[in-house]
Formats: C-alpha cells, structure tokens, sequence
C-alpha cells in the first residue's frame, strides 16, 4: 500500500475499520521501531485494534510506553478536559494536549499524533467543532513541533449539503489521501476511478439543476395553492354572506304577510319580494353547481338555430333588475341585419347576462354600459364595455379564475362569489370561442370581449312545423312525500290550485301505506329522507305495489348525472331539482299516463 509522506497535518478518508488500523499502523510503526515517539487518541475499540497490529510488527507497545515514548489517550475522556459548551475551548485544549507531546518529544525526539477526537465531533453532528479543533491543532503544531494524523469514515459525508465543510477540513490540512477505493488502487485503475466520479460528478450537477427547476415549479405551484386556499376562504365568507343576504327580507316580508293578511296589497308586495329573493338564491346556488359541472366537463351544449337578438334580449332582460336598481344606462349596438346561428341559447344568454351582471355590480351607481355586436368574418363578436373603476394588470391577469374577486370592499359592498367569470370563460370555451378582458388601467372601464364561431344551421326542408296546443291538464291523485313538512304542504297546496286530489306523507313508511291504499296516479317523492331513502321507496312501489303505470317523480336538491342514473335505476320516470318551478310541475304533470 503506499503511504504518504508522515509530515505534517494529514487526514485520511476511509471505508472499512481495518483500512483505518493498518493505516495508522504504517504511520507509527517505522518510528518506533527506531527513535521516534508516538501518541494514540482514539476510541478504545480503534485503539485496540491499532495496538494489535503494532504487537504484530514488532513493536513493543508496553516498554515504549515506560520510557514515555508512547502514550495512548482515550478520545471521550480527552475531549471532556477542555469541551465548553459544545465547542473546543483554546486554552484548555493547549493545557491537555501540550504536555502530552512535549514529554513525548522528550527533548528533540519525532512525534507522530493520531487524533481521532475531530471524527467524534464530526459524527456527533457538531460539524462546526470539528472544523475548530482542525485549526486548534495546526495552531498547537505552531508551537510544538509533531505530525499529526486525523482521520474520517468517507461515509460521514455523504449528502450535498456537506460540500463546504468537506471543503473546509481538506483546507486545514497539508496533505489530503482519499479512502482506500481509491489511494490503494494502481494508476491504471486510478484513472479509471477519475473518469467514474467525473461522469458522476457531471450526472449529479445536471441532477441538482434539474431539481433546482422542480423545486422552483414546487415552490410557484405551493404559492399558486396557497393563492387558492386564500380565494376558498374568501369565497367561503361571501357564500355564507350572500346565501343570508336573501333570508332578511323573506323573514321580514313573512312577518309582513302573517301580520297584514286582510291587505292584499301589502301580502302582494311581500310575496313579489320572497319570489326575487328566492330567484337570487336559486341563481347562486345554479351558478356553483354549474362551475361544478363544467370543471368535470359534465356540462353537454343544447345547440339549436338562434337569432343573437333573442339571445341578447334575453341576457338584458336578465341583467335589467340589476342594472335599473343600481341607476346605469345601457347602450346596445346590434347588427341591422338578423345574425342567425347555431348554439346554447340559454348557456350564451347565460354568458352575456354574467357580463353584464358584472358591469353593473363593479360600475359606480350612474355609470354606463355598452353591449356592442358584429360579425367579423367567420366569428361573431360581442363587446360588454362598461366606465367603471377598470381593472389593474393582476386583475386582468386572474379576472376569469374561480373566486377571484375585486378588492375586497369593493366585492362585499356589491356581492358576487367569483364564479360568474368563470363560467363566462368556460361556457364560451364550450362554444368554441374565447373571451378575453381588457382594461387600460385604473379608473378607465373594463371592456370584456366574447369570439364565437359563426357556424350556420342547415337548410331545414319543408315547412315549419306549427306549435302544438298546450292540452288541458287533467284531473291527477297526487301523493307529495318529504320529510320536509313545510315544503311537502306548500307543494301540496300549490298542486290543489292546480285542481288535482293530493295528499302528503313524511316518510317512506306513511308513503309506501298511502299508496298501497289509494294508488296515486303521479308520486313526488323526496331523495334524502331518513331511515328509508326516496330511490328505496320507489322500488317499491314499483315492485311490491305494483304501480307499474304511475309517474314516479323524483325532487331532489342532487342534480348531477349520477343522482339521475339512481333515479332512473330506481324506477324514477323525470328527475327534477329543487326548488322546483310552478310551471315547468305544471308540464310535467300534463304527460299522458
């Protein structure tokens, strides 16, 4: 094995234990074997093994040791004399360690020291103490004249992070010898070896590169979720405060009714108030369900052939309370010639009335709003502009994200929950177009852009077909099951105005009794009954009753496509979602039995 030259401040990297004892064996043993003195401070476990190969060399350790020329020195206890408080004090260190050479020197004799306190500290984690001692040492051999041998397991640096204090412990010392994979191989496998570690050293630079990358996508996406958690929240408050919102002016308009029932113009008042209330809650409540769906792609268009006029006439007339409520002019500029194409009428009516919802919610009371629309080649094109506080570049940036608002005393003052954007952007995506905001800055509007397709119907062959007449509802026995009181009797009422025979029950047990009694022509039946469930109550009315020819009506505040597929399993002949609207229970109720 070569061994390095034995002057000086050494350290040796090494692998296995034995590597470690032979190597410090080499070092000591020339020596004494002629006049030189040595010291050991190691571990009793290493200094045992040292000693055993030095007996096997020929040294005679124990009359060494009486003529003071060799002195073994356990590496815990010397570390104690002068350790304060996790770092190796100066003083103290020169007090335990330069007494301990110069009676080895005894006057001019070579001492070789092997040092194994600085590995302990190392492996301790006290990097830092280590690293210290180093300098102590080289300090001490400035004035006492020995060579000194320290040694580390390779293994003790075997994380990147250890790339500076490796460094900083090469650096203080004046010959550095690798572990035993390497300083014992021939210069053939040397080279070898060489070649190895720079391919690796090339692998791994490339390596923490391209984790710098994902950790810098890592850190944008952590912020990017934070981000959204902030909206949740946000969106959260607002739900809580726009859903409550409605309910003051119901309970005052009920308490208004229950107080002044003999005036019909005030109980006429009240219940136009507990209708618009009730409308806006049902909007919330189908714009989150919507974006729900959209986001699962569980949204499919209805396309039929439409004219933009009717479209934007319906949009208008939806934004209209809003916009006369907060005093706005509106200004629309329509082609003079019909626009004739094929899509959602009400999912594009939907798109344009958020538009303009949102012109009027964020323009101050008195503003305007211009809806501009042309056709510009094979797209149809529709500006909602409006002269409102506009939009800074983030905003610009974020405008159609889910829950993203305006500044927070701009959004609780006005209302919204940051969806409605959202849904503009995913409606009109469906459509296959695109939407876009645009702003000049603060205070100069905002001006909102929707590109859509042109496509064309086709040619429809014949002649038109002319509008059914609407028939007669007929005279239905009718079984309303919730558990839901107040909401089974006012569906039950409701129903008896339209002339029908209808009776309620709370549960499914009172349900399943009633009509196996008076065998219903039409059951409205509530989901999410406790106990016994809607889909169960209709199995059975189907099977164990035998209702085969009944209209099973399901009324259900789940709307998604999966609670319909229950439904229909379940013998459910129409899914309707709650609350349920007057007229469209009036078609239902009017298909043939």
């Amino acid at each position: 094995m070569h061994v390095p030259a034995n002057d000086g401040h050494l350290v040796q990297y090494y692998e296995k234990e034995g590597f470690l004892y032979d190597r410090v064996t080499e070092f000591m043993s020339d020596g004494l074997r002629g006049q030189d003195a040595a010291i050991l401070i190691a571990t009793r476990a290493h200094r045992e093994g040292v000693e055993s190969r030095l007996f096997r060399k020929g040294v005679d350790l124990t009359q060494l040791t009486a003529r003071g020329r060799y002195h073994a020195l356990d590496a815990h206890d010397t570390l104690s004399l002068f350790m304060v408080d996790g770092t190796p004090d100066p003083e103290r260190f020169a007090s335990a360690i330069g007494p301990v050479i110069r009676t080895a020197r005894g006057g001019d004799r070579r001492v070789l020291a092997f040092g194994e306190m600085v590995a302990l500290l190392w492996a301790e984690g006290n990097q830092e103490a280590a690293i210290r001692l180093e300098g102590l040492w080289n300090d001490l051999a400035r004035r006492e004249s020995f060579a000194l041998l320290c040694a580390y397991p390779i293994s003790h640096f075997d994380d990147a992070g250890y790339a500076k204090p490796f460094g900083d412990i090469n650096a203080a010392h004046t010959s550095v010898t690798p572990a035993e994979s390497y300083s014992a191989a021939e210069i053939d496998e040397r080279h070898r070896i060489i070649a190895t570690l720079q391919q690796k050293a090339a692998a791994l630079e490339a390596e923490s590169k391209q984790r710098g990358v994902l950790e810098t996508a890592l850190r944008s996406k952590i912020d990017e979720l934070a981000e959204v958690d902030r909206r949740k929240d946000e969106f959260l408050a607002m739900l809580g405060h726009e859903l409550r919102n409605p309910l003051a002016p119901v309970t005052t308009a009920l308490q208004i009714m229950r107080i002044h029932e003999s005036e019909p113009s005030r109980v006429a008042r009240s219940r136009e108030i507990v209708e618009r209330q009730i409308e806006h809650m049902t909007r919330l409540v189908d714009d989150l369900l919507d974006v729900s769906r959209i986001t699962r792609g569980k949204i499919e268009l209805r396309e039929q052939s439409l004219l933009l006029s009717s479209v934007i006439e319906q949009a208008v007339e939806s934004a209209r309370p809003l916009i006369d409520e907060r005093g706005h002019r509106i200004a629309l500029d329509l082609p003079t010639e019909p626009v004739t194409f094929l899509a959602d009428p009400a999912r594009l009516a939907q798109v344009f009335a958020n538009l303009l919802n949102n012109a009027a919610k964020y323009t101050d009371v008195g503003g305007r709003i211009w809806l501009c629309a042309q056709v510009q080649g094979s797209e149809l094109v529709v500006v909602v502009k409006d002269d409102g506080p506009g939009l800074t570049k983030e905003l610009r940036t974020h405008a159609f994200d889910l829950f993203m608002q305006g500044p927070q005393t701009r959004a609780r003052a006005r209302g919204g929950l940051g969806i409605g954007l959202t849904l503009v952007r995913r409606l009109v995506e469906l459509h296959g177009g695109t939407v876009e905001a645009l702003s000049e800055g603060p205070g100069k509007g905002t001006e909102f852009v929707v590109r859509l397709p042109l496509r064309l119907p086709p040619l429809a062959d014949g002649a038109p077909a002319t509008a059914a007449v609407a028939a007669a509802v007929p005279r239905r026995r009718i079984l309303v099951v919730d558990d839901n009181v107040d909401a089974a009797e006012a569906l039950a009422e409701l129903l008896r105005d339209f002339g029908h025979e209808v009776a309620t029950a709370h549960d499914g047990t009172r349900a399943l009794d009633h009509a196996r009694l008076h065998r219903p022509d039409i059951v409205l039946l509530d989901i999410g009954m406790p106990e016994m469930d809607g889909y169960e109550v209709a199995k059975r009315i189907r099977g164990e009753l035998g209702l085969a020819d009944a209209l099973l009506i399901a009324l259900t505040g789940y709307g998604e496509d999966r609670d319909r597929r229950l439904a229909r399993e379940a013998g459910f002949d129409q899914h309707v979602t709650k609350p349920v609207d007057a007229s469209k229970l009036e078609e239902l109720l009017k298909v043939p039995l």
